[in-house]
C-alpha cells in the first residue's frame, strides 16, 4: 500500500449527504469510555483550550474540527497526556487520568498519533510493531535476566500479534522495509498499526490523512471504520471535511479554544456559528 501525495483541500462548507446514523456501541450502563469536564490548556497565561467538555463512547468516531488556532491539537494533547491540563478533568472508563503522564495513559488504553509521523527510521516495519507491543516489561533488563521463559512467551505472543496486524492491513510486503524507506502514507499506517499493538480503548488521531494520496484516502478511512466497528473509540482532528463526513458519528467544533457546536456532520456544518468561525 503506497500512499504518498498531497493532502486534501482543508475546508469546504458544502453539506454532503452523510451516511445513515449508526447506533453507538457501549452507550449503556458503563457510560462513556472517555470523558472531559471543563478542560483548560494554557500557554503562558493564554488559554488555548477554554473549558471543553465532551464524551466519547466505545465504537464511536468523534470528529474535532475548527479553523487553525482553534485549540484542537492542544486539546488532543491534553487527552493523551502530552500536555498538562491547567484545569478540568479527564476520565477513562470513569477513572480520573487528568494527572497521569502519557505513558501511564497509554498502558490504560489511550494512545495517540501525531501530525508528524514518529516511526523508528532505523527499524523495519516489523521491528517497529514489536517495539510498541513489548512495552516496558520487554525492555527491562531484570525481566529478561530473572524471568527468561516469561519474557520469551511474551515475545512470541507479540510477534504473532505483529504478523496479524500486518496481514490485516495488507502490509506484509513492507514487514522488512526500514522506516526511512517508507512513503509518507505507509509511515502513517505504521503509526496506526503501532497503536493497535497496545490494544487501545481510545485512539487519538491528529490529522491522520496528512501525506496520504487522495486516491488512497478511502482505504485508510475504511481501515479506521473497521477499528471503530470493533469497539475502539476514535477521536479525530482532521481538516478534510469529506473524511470527517464519511468516518465520524458525531462532530465537535472548536473556535478560539471553546466548543461552539456538537452534533452530526450535517448539523454542525449547517450551523451559522460554525460557518462564521470558518469563513470569518
Amino acid at each position: 500500500m503506497t500512499v504518498l501525495g498531497p493532502r486534501a483541500d482543508p475546508v469546504t462548507m458544502t453539506v454532503a449527504q452523510g451516511p445513515a446514523p449508526r447506533p453507538r456501541v457501549g452507550e449503556g450502563p458503563g457510560g462513556a469510555v472517555l470523558g472531559t469536564e471543563e478542560v483548560v490548556v494554557s500557554y503562558g497565561g493564554v488559554k488555548a483550550v477554554d473549558g471543553v467538555s465532551i464524551e466519547v463512547f466505545r465504537g464511536e468516531a468523534v470528529g474535532l474540527i475548527g479553523p487553525n488556532g482553534a485549540g484542537k491539537s492542544s486539546f488532543l494533547a491534553a487527552l493523551g497526556g502530552q500536555q498538562r491540563a491547567a484545569g478540568g478533568r479527564i476520565t477513562l472508563d470513569g477513572l480520573d487520568v487528568t494527572r497521569l503522564p502519557a505513558y501511564r495513559r497509554a498502558r490504560l488504553g489511550i494512545v495517540r498519533t501525531f501530525q508528524m509521523t514518529s516511526e523508528f527510521a532505523g527499524m523495519t516495519t516489523f521491528e517497529n510493531l514489536l517495539t510498541a507491543g513489548m512495552g516496558t516489561h520487554g525492555s527491562a533488563l531484570t525481566q529478561v535476566v530473572l524471568r527468561p521463559r516469561e519474557t520469551r512467551r511474551q515475545q512470541e505472543a507479540v510477534e504473532a500479534k505483529a504478523w496479524e496486524v500486518l496481514e490485516r492491513f495488507d502490509t506484509l510486503h513492507i514487514a522488512n522495509t526500514y522506516g526511512r524507506e517508507l512513503s509518507g502514507g505507509q509511515r502513517r499506517l505504521v503509526e496506526i498499526m503501532r497503536c493497535l499493538m497496545r490494544s487501545p480503548k481510545v485512539l487519538l488521531l491528529d490529522e491522520p490523512m496528512v501525506g496520504v494520496a487522495p486516491h488512497l484516502v478511502d482505504r485508510l478511512v475504511s481501515d479506521l471504520q473497521s477499528l471503530r466497528d470493533e469497539g475502539i473509540a476514535l477521536v479525530i482532528v482532521e481538516h478534510a471535511l469529506e473524511v470527517v463526513r464519511q468516518l465520524c458519528d458525531r462532530v465537535n467544533v472548536m473556535a478560539l479554544g471553546k466548543l461552539i457546536a456538537s452534533g452530526t456532520y450535517e448539523e454542525v456544518v449547517g450551523d451559522p456559528a460554525v460557518q462564521a468561525a470558518y469563513l470569518g
